[in-house]
């Protein structure tokens, strides 16, 4: 049995089968881009969770931000104050190192001046023995003592015959009589007994201090 010769398609199955291809392609790539318009749409969503996750992250970035500024301003207030109460403390040190150092200095000028007048006082007695000869002259009534010190003083006192070398009890000081000459004071006519530092120690005559 013989075949059939294949014939040409018509016009219209030529056109229905291009068509058909173009129709084929048009799917795929549509297709395409729906899968397209998915990935975007998940690379989207991706993108709005990336950022919303680091906005939460800059959001609590300057919120820690925010409180380390206000503990660092904190600790800064604290350490000028501190600064302020050491500089206090150093200026009062500095000022009481001062004041101390110019009572040393005003305890040693009166040590001075009171071993000066003690060294004058013994010079004078010493020489007062010399020319007498002996420790102790004549008595004679006195009724005021010249006491040394870190001041002089003139004390009055009560009747009294004292002489030189003898020793008088002034306010729970004992003192020796150095001389006895005229009252220190203009217009008085009263004798006085010149003391000096007592360098022995024994009963003070009657008469003490009044």
């Amino acid at each position: 049995m013989s075949e059939m010769p294949a014939r040409d398609p018509t016009p219209e199955e030529r056109i229905e089968a291009l068509l058909g291809e173009r129709r084929r392609e048009l799917e795929t790539e549509a297709a395409r881009f729906e899968e397209s318009v998915r990935d975007l749409e998940r690379r989207e969503e991706l993108l709005r969770d990336s950022r919303a996750s680091l906005e939460r992250l800059l959001r609590l970035g300057t919120s820690d931000l925010d409180s380390r500024e206000s503990e660092l301003a904190q600790l800064i207030h604290e350490l000028t104050s501190r600064e302020e109460r050491v500089l206090e403390a150093e200026a009062d040190l500095a000022r009481r190192r001062g004041e101390l150092g110019a009572v040393e200095l005003k305890r040693a000028a009166l040590e001075r001046q009171e071993k000066a007048l003690v060294d004058r006082e013994e010079e004078i007695a010493g020489r007062e023995s010399q020319l007498s000869g002996i420790p102790a002259v004549g008595a004679e009534s006195v009724v005021l003592a010249l006491a040394p010190g870190a001041k002089y003083r003139l004390v009055d006192i009560e009747l009294t015959s004292l002489g030189h070398g003898d020793m008088l009890t002034i306010e729970g000081e004992e003192y020796d009589v150095a001389r006895i000459g005229p009252s220190p004071l203009p217009g008085d006519s009263r004798r006085c007994a010149y003391l000096m530092r007592g360098m022995r120690r024994g009963s003070p005559p009657s008469g003490g201090s009044s």
